[in-house]
């Protein structure tokens, strides 16, 4: 299991892409590299909304940590029937989250339902995926747009995950 450093968490929240919010964020994903990979409850109801389907969604029922409304659990609750269901709690990442973002990113679709909190699964997709468009929530602001495969995304993700504590 790895462990978010208390002293890491400020850094961590920085946006590892542009920062989109309403249309501007739905016309990237549109035109975005697939597979399209959604982060968090509001991103991948926002895409549904919008009529993009995500070809793979992580996401744990909550919006900053506060359990969401039923309309949107109906909105993402067929993509739970399948979904590979894992723990992982705040601030960590768990051996079966990462075992389950492998799979998925080898299928190119799928979807994970995390019991606890799944932020920081965007770390992993972005550590591992080869190809593809990542969407992720930032607090506040809006949504976050990440091309995935390249070198930079790479090596700053996988920097995070080894200054993790083990």
């Amino acid at each position: 299991m790895l462990i978010l450093p208390e002293e890491m968490r400020e850094e961590i929240r920085r946006p590892f892409g542009p920062v989109l919010r309403g249309a501007a964020a739905m016309d990237a994903c549109r035109k975005a590299a697939r597979p399209l990979i959604s982060v968090g409850d509001q991103c991948a109801s926002d895409l549904i909304d919008a009529g993009i389907a995500p070809d793979i969604l992580i996401f744990d029922f909550k919006i900053k940590r506060v359990e969401i409304p039923q309309a949107m659990k109906e909105k993402l609750a067929p993509h739970a029937k399948e979904a590979y269901v894992v723990l992982s709690s705040a601030g960590s990442i768990t051996p079966e989250l990462e075992i389950a973002v492998s799979r998925v990113l080898d299928e190119g679709k799928g979807a994970i339902m995390v019991a606890g909190e799944d932020d920081l699964s965007s770390l992993l997709v972005m550590a591992r995926a080869k190809h593809g468009t990542l969407v992720y929530g930032q607090p506040d602001a809006g949504a976050v747009v990440v091309q995935l495969g390249e070198k930079e995304i790479v090596e700053k993700a996988q920097g995070f995950l080894k200054r993790m504590q083990k």
